[in-house]
């Protein structure tokens, strides 16, 4: 429970010395033993941003395999589909100094960014996002809303206002994907991200206090085999 770097499934597989599909179930189960009673919305200061999960859809340009959308960054204001299109997308909210929130929505849109931020934040925040057009209408929301023009590369906004809280949850899930879990289906992806978000909210407390808290969720509906590999 106190790596950083996650444990793949095959790892673990070793580690037991069963197949592989059974250490990736019990790896399910554990994900479902992660739980939040003391969940709250986030206050204070509080910085949003999306994430598109998995790289865009493929198409064959003269026999050649190339992106079917080069998406050059967010904010750029060169891309030619969007954040969300072919990929998952999921709305990182983090409270500076303290926990973060994770929420799959279904494209990177106001509507959807703007029930997202509702269920998450508390309307007497604080709100820094960037100055993507989904995020225009999610002021009234909150009781301030500021934004960080990443478009001309710009990390803040000159009045401490910034991000980059926001971009270390997903910088590290970036990183587990890549390195431990190699990919991620829209099926599960929120048990992975429900993981990523847990062990960050504990990153200040030690790996039996971790484990303890883990086995609070032991009252949590069983997942089944069949639930875990059905179509969905």
């Amino acid at each position: 429970m106190d790596t950083e770097s996650r444990v793949p499934a095959r790892k673990l597989a070793e580690w037991l010395d069963v197949d592989y599909r059974t250490a990736w179930y019990m790896s399910h189960r554990i994900r479902r033993l992660l739980s939040d009673p003391d969940w709250r919305k986030l206050s204070g200061i509080v910085e949003a941003d999306g994430h598109a999960v998995g790289a865009p859809r493929q198409m064959y340009v003269g026999g050649h395999k190339k992106p079917e959308d080069d998406y050059p960054g967010a904010g750029s204001g060169g891309s030619k589909r969007g954040l969300s299109h072919g990929r998952a997308v999921v709305l990182v909210a983090t409270e500076r100094g303290g926990d973060v929130r994770v929420r799959r929505i279904a494209a990177h849109s106001s509507i959807e960014v703007g029930n997202a931020v509702r269920d998450l934040i508390e309307p007497s925040a604080h709100l820094v996002t960037n100055g993507l057009p989904a995020y225009r209408t999610v002021g009234p929301t909150t009781a301030e809303h500021v934004t960080v023009d990443h478009g001309r590369r710009r990390l803040s906004n000159g009045g401490g206002d910034h991000i980059n809280t926001a971009e270390g949850p997903i910088f590290l899930f970036r990183r587990s994907v890549q390195g431990t879990w190699h990919w991620v289906s829209r099926k599960h992806l929120d048990a992975y991200t429900t993981e990523c978000a847990w062990r960050h909210n504990r990153r200040g407390v030690s790996a039996a206090t971790a484990f303890i808290q883990a086995l609070g969720g032991l009252d949590a509906v069983p997942l089944g085999d069949r639930e875990l590999v059905a179509c969905g």
